[in-house]
């Protein structure tokens, strides 16, 4: 095999790795290369190559540091967890007391209280009017503990009991595939499938499922005066409970974060979903610095779609 072949070969190794959440195994692929490519001076762009993977080593380097930190995630006490959603819970006029709860369980693992979180999901993934929203969420919150087999054999758990209708199995399970793929953890259709088969995920989009809107994966804002003017930010979403975006903002953008104070209007949002990408606007609900977990230091930035 020769050079050129032995570093295709690794770094297909190190993407299969990466697809299964062996986030060591494959840096040490990335390694491998990159010392293959330093030791072969005469290797056209070396440089360059070298770069390049250098940047994908980095890239799992936070990765693993992340699932590091989320599995030494300190769970605070009841009586902080309690003090957290009362404090921090972005609240609004006409809300139900469904609603109200699914945004209290998305404020605390906002703030890294991931296990509790699920706790409350799973209590309210019993109400006809909020289950897809719980399901969703608590997708997420294994998704945060690097969990992906654990999401699935919940999903599956939940619909053989009957807590979704079969549109909204498909709407969960289109959401699933999308934040599978986004995280880099491979996707098995099959491993969805019902007595029926496996679950489609072809069908037209035609409305929204439950009492969510159309699921939002990330936001891209297109800044057209102050200090950001001509600018254009793309954001992922942490969660989502119905119009309310929960996106997290790393502390090192300090203009982003004064700019985007509590109330502010954003007028050109470019909304991003697994089926389409929606022009439209929104609000800044609240602006809020995270106390504890693997995002300590960051801000939690909730924002509200206004039109879509």
């Amino acid at each position: 095999m020769n050079i050129k072949e032995r570093v295709k070969s690794l770094l297909k190794e190190a993407e299969l790795y990466k697809s299964q959440r062996l986030l060591r195994e494959a840096r040490k692929k990335y390694t491998l290369v990159i010392d293959i490519l330093q030791q072969q001076t005469r290797i056209q762009n070396r440089d360059v190559l070298i770069a390049a993977v250098e940047k994908k080593r980095e890239d799992l380097d936070h990765a693993i540091a992340k699932w590091d930190q989320s599995r030494v995630n300190p769970e605070v006490s009841s009586k902080v967890q309690d003090l957290i959603k009362r404090l921090f819970t972005t609240t609004e006029e006409g809300l139900s007391d469904d609603e109200k709860e699914i945004n209290e369980a998305i404020t605390l693992a906002k703030f890294g209280q991931h296990r509790k979180a699920l706790e409350e999901f799973r209590r309210l993934v019993r109400r006809p009017g909020i289950s897809l929203s719980a399901a969703k969420n608590a997708v997420k919150c294994h998704l945060e503990l690097s969990e992906a087999a654990e999401a699935v054999d919940m999903v599956k758990r939940w619909w053989s009991k009957g807590f979704f209708t079969p549109e909204q199995y498909t709407s969960l399970t289109q959401f699933m595939q999308a934040a599978f793929e986004k995280n880099g953890i491979a996707w098995d259709d099959a491993a969805m499938a019902t007595d029926g088969g496996a679950v489609s995920l072809e069908e037209d989009f035609t409305a929204p499922v439950d009492d969510d809107i159309i699921d939002i994966t990330s936001i891209g804002i297109n800044f057209q005066g102050g200090p950001m003017e001509g600018q254009h930010v793309e954001l992922d979403v942490s969660f989502q409970s119905g119009s309310l975006l929960s996106l997290i903002v790393g502390s090192s953008e300090k203009a982003l974060l004064e700019y985007l104070g509590k109330g502010k209007p954003i007028h050109d949002v470019d909304f991003f979903s697994p089926i389409a990408i929606f022009k439209g606007a929104a609000v800044v609900e609240s602006n809020t610095e995270i106390l504890s977990g693997p995002k300590k230091g960051d801000f939690s930035l909730d924002i509200r779609i206004n039109s879509m």
